[in-house]
């Protein structure tokens, strides 16, 4: 007659012993295993908070900004150096590059003119097609403009700020100054306007324009 063969590993043993194992911690078998429990527990709560403060420390390097929320709420700018801040959920760090430099389009994406934002009306009532490149990085000391006062920083205001004064310079000269000698002066003038416009919002950049003019 056939007779099954006992598994090399039997499952109920193992688990019969795991339950007497916590039962002792548990003080089932005296005061002493009781003890033992609570010295575990004890032990992981100090293990786990030690490694939740240490997750706090973090390093900003030079040409950074870190911006500080704890629950929420802006609390500072720190920059280069080691730190320590609230680590998650308590606190929130957003490190921006600010000396690094970005580029948005107005009139154009890539090769493909985008002709809503580039023709436009100079002020002798005559159609031009201007595009705009602006090159812009983050003012020192202006993280928590840009992260937090733009609707997006990014895009959004940026592009909205430079399409507006780009219109406004453009529909204040007749064509002859877009178009020929007076090329630069319109770039001027429309790089001070933007300017001053990010500042009016807020944005906590600095911008610097090449405009492509017809």
């Amino acid at each position: 007659m056939y007779r099954q063969e006992e598994p090399e590993i039997n499952l109920e043993q193992i688990l019969e012993k795991l339950r007497s194992f916590m039962g002792s911690l548990r003080g089932g078998n005296g005061k002493k295993g009781g003890n033992a429990f609570s010295y575990i527990i004890i032990g992981i709560f100090v293990v786990v908070s030690g490694l939740w403060f240490a997750s706090g420390f973090y390093t900003v390097q030079p040409g950074e900004e870190s911006a500080l929320r704890a629950l929420g709420r802006f609390q500072t700018i720190t920059g280069p150096g080691l730190h320590w801040f609230w680590p998650s959920p308590i606190g929130t760090r957003n490190v921006e590059a600010v000396d690094n430099v970005r580029s948005l389009e107005v009139g154009v994406r890539g090769d493909s003119p985008v002709l809503a934002e580039s023709l436009m009306i100079t002020g002798d009532e005559n159609i031009v097609d201007v595009q705009l490149l602006i090159q812009y990085n983050i003012k020192p000391g202006g993280a928590k403009d840009f992260l937090f006062r733009g609707v997006d920083p990014y895009v959004v205001t940026l592009r909205y700020v430079a399409e507006t004064a780009l219109r406004q310079v453009v529909g204040s000269r007749p064509i002859d100054d877009v178009l020929t000698d007076k090329k630069e002066e319109v770039q001027s003038e429309a790089k001070i306007l933007i300017q001053r416009l990010l500042d009016e919002y807020g944005t906590g950049t600095v911008s610097y324009t090449h405009l492509t003019l017809p």
